[in-house]
């Protein structure tokens, strides 16, 4: 490894911040400077003070150099979440298995100016979760055998994940089925970002086009997942487990904006086409969601047949197995004592007061 890295010059008056002026917006750098450096080469300050420095370091700041020397020596398999001050004793223990240390630390700040995606870029979609299942879902191949148990897990890998590995996912996210696409200019870590970021939110699906969906609605968002799993259009599909209702929410914006918004012939019904993907699935989904309405409110008037949740299907079954009771007279019994709880007191207490009267 040590033949690989870039070495200083064996003059001691050589600057030990030149390559760290690229990453002037550090913190780092109010913390090493020319004379403080020069003093260490010199011998007039120890090694140990250098160390002892670098117990100042952010939390944000060793976590970047820690990964990116991992990542270095193929111990990518190392960049897990450890808590803030380990962070700090990893890295020192690291660079202190270096002949020379102080140039190994000037090597990964370097790298990290040219290589790591800096925070500025990831502020718009690092607490947005549908903005970051907008960005997953466009690496889906490479993220396949993860799993993400809620937002704030997803959120936090894909901030980190663009962060460390914004080539791979330059790689893959050049292009996504818009109508138009924004191209950027600068530098090569962030150009791609910054065109989709663009293109996105000025093409994602609009407020109106979603007013009938009601995240309030608990019966009808879980309809809504459903019927886009169903029909093969939920994105990271066994890849990310919503905990809430509103995530479960996010996942069909992100799952809608996904969709090509580019008019076709070939799209649409029978007598009527020109829709884009995206269009048609929201023409589709509203008028599947208005046909189940009006079914719910047919059986209900018609032959009682009352719709059992997926999710409380086991829940009766054992109440079933517990009670002897059938499923019918169950939930019969369920709305009677319901109804005497609720309705049934409340009428008797208004009945009593107007006989009173």
């Amino acid at each position: 490894m040590d033949g690989q890295l870039t070495r200083l010059p064996d003059n001691r008056n050589y600057p030990f911040d030149q390559a760290s002026m690229l990453y002037s917006q550090s913190q780092f750098l109010r913390l090493m400077t020319d004379e403080y450096i020069k003093d260490i080469k010199s011998g007039k300050r120890r090694i140990e003070d250098f160390y002892k420095s670098l117990k100042k370091l952010s939390t944000g700041d060793a976590r970047s150099l820690l990964y990116i020397s991992n990542y270095l020596s193929n111990k990518s398999f190392e960049n897990i979440n450890y808590d803030d001050d380990d962070y700090k004793n990893l890295l020192i223990i690291q660079l202190k298995d270096w002949h020379t240390p102080i140039d190994r630390y000037n090597f990964l700040i370097e790298f990290k100016a040219k290589n790591v995606l800096p925070e500025d870029y990831l502020e718009w979609f690092k607490n947005d979760l549908r903005c970051s299942l907008f960005l997953m879902s466009l690496i889906q191949n490479v993220v396949s055998n993860a799993a993400y148990k809620g937002g704030k897990e997803l959120t936090a890998r894909t901030t980190n994940f663009l962060k460390y590995h914004i080539a791979v996912f330059n790689h893959h996210a050049a292009d996504f089925g818009y109508r138009e696409t924004i191209a950027a200019d600068g530098d090569w870590k962030v150009k791609i970002l910054l065109s989709v970021k663009a293109t996105y939110l000025k093409g994602r699906t609009e407020n109106k086009e979603l007013k009938w969906l009601d995240v309030s609605n608990h019966e009808q968002i879980e309809w809504a997942c459903d019927y886009l799993e169903n029909n093969k259009y939920i994105i990271l599909k066994n890849v990310f487990f919503p905990e809430t209702i509103e995530e479960k929410y996010e996942l069909i914006l992100a799952s809608l904006d996904r969709l090509s918004n580019i008019e076709s012939d070939d799209i649409g019904t029978e007598k009527n086409k020109g829709y884009s993907s995206r269009s048609y699935v929201l023409f589709s989904i509203r008028k599947a969601w208005d046909g189940q309405k009006q079914y719910n409110s047919k059986s209900k008037t018609s032959d009682g047949i009352i719709k059992i949740y997926k999710k409380n299907q086991a829940k009766l079954d054992k109440l079933i197995a517990f009670s002897g009771f059938t499923a019918q007279k169950m939930i019969n019994n369920s709305i009677e004592q319901m109804y005497d709880q609720l309705i049934k007191d409340d009428t008797e207490v208004v009945d009593q007061d107007d006989t009173l009267g």
